[in-house]
């Protein structure tokens, strides 16, 4: 179990310092079927890993789009004034696609002890990550008014797997539901919404890059 708390560190599975996190074990513990076990206290909402294994090897990341995939929602009706979930429009997909690559390969570029690379390597660790489930809770824009007030943007799934970049061989997994919303309720901006997105993308980015720097310096 010598690499189990870092890697569970890795996957964003550490909960409160006093109940830390456990991998489920025996008779009856939850496996997947490419032989993950289930982590019990994560600080995601699912997580599974594989045991007794190692990261001390990866020095490079290969980061990888599994793409995104909205929940399908119909328009809702002019007359429909209590709709909260909004279908996104075109130009919103193609923003949001561009940014959650932009603010990962940025923060992982950041990196102190691991380099971006595009090809599959000995050292190489891939992380793919995704998102599910999207749905805005923006109104769209009608002419004559922009005097929306939100306390919500949007909410998604976000999941990670890593893999060795040359067997495939998976190593952990991890599901969590991700909820944008800015501080306090404020008037609705495209710019300003996509900086509140942008800044919760930037959260995840930053944790993912500043416990692959640890977990290489746990593994010196």
């Amino acid at each position: 179990m010598k690499y189990l708390i870092p890697l569970l560190a890795l996957t964003f599975l550490a909960g409160c310092e006093t109940t830390p996190p456990t991998v489920q074990t025996g008779p009856n513990a939850e496996i997947t079927f490419d032989g993950l076990h289930r982590v019990d206290g994560s600080y995601m909402q699912y997580a599974w890993v594989k045991p007794n294994i190692s990261l001390a090897g990866y020095t490079k990341i290969k980061l990888v789009s599994a793409g995104i995939e909205y929940r399908e929602v119909k328009s809702p009706s002019s007359a429909n004034t209590g709709a909260t979930e909004f279908p996104l429009t075109e130009k919103q997909k193609a923003s949001l696609e561009s940014l959650s690559q932009e603010v990962f390969r940025e923060e992982l570029g950041k990196s102190k002890s691991f380099t971006l690379v595009s090809e599959p390597g000995p050292d190489v660790l891939t992380i793919t990550g995704g998102l599910f489930d999207v749905v805005s809770a923006i109104p769209p824009e009608k002419t004559g008014r922009s005097d929306y007030y939100i306390s919500k943007i949007g909410s998604a799934k976000l999941v990670l797997e890593l893999r060795d970049s040359r067997s495939n061989e998976i190593l952990a997994r991890a599901v969590d539901g991700l909820g944008v919303a800015p501080v306090v309720m404020q008037k609705s901006y495209p710019g300003t919404n996509a900086m509140e997105v942008k800044r919760e993308f930037r959260k995840w980015g930053k944790r993912l890059t500043e416990t692959l720097d640890q977990l290489h310096e746990g593994n010196r």
